[in-house]
């Protein structure tokens, strides 16, 4: 079996290189021109209190379809999430806690 050297590893494509490098423009972008946007105009009431529930709707979005999909652990992971969130209010304990739960309950085959 021949294993490609580290040259070989390191070679890059020049349309995959192009490609790469106008996707972070494009991303760069995009970021930098809600920055100047917001410094420039000021949101309307409702436009900013649109803003500040999105971050929960999008996390809804996201969440609800794989619940609906799911069996038991994945419930369980959601039940341990909202759990750890409510008990220590820190994010990282409640999604520690919902993989924790969720692989734990697939290990065993439910």
């Amino acid at each position: 079996m021949n294993f490609p050297t580290l040259a070989e590893m390191l070679r890059v494509d020049t349309a995959t290189l192009i490609a790469f490098l106008a996707m972070g423009g494009a991303t760069f972008a995009v970021r930098a021109g809600g920055i100047l946007m917001v410094r420039f105009l000021r949101p309307t009431p409702f436009l900013d209190a649109f803003l500040h529930h999105l971050p929960g709707a999008m996390f809804a979005a996201l969440v609800v379809p794989a619940l609906l999909k799911g069996g038991l652990p994945e419930w369980a992971g959601a039940a341990a999430a909202y759990l750890g969130m409510r008990l220590t209010g820190q994010l990282a304990v409640a999604l520690a806690l919902a993989v924790a739960a969720t692989v734990s309950l697939k290990l065993l085959g439910l």
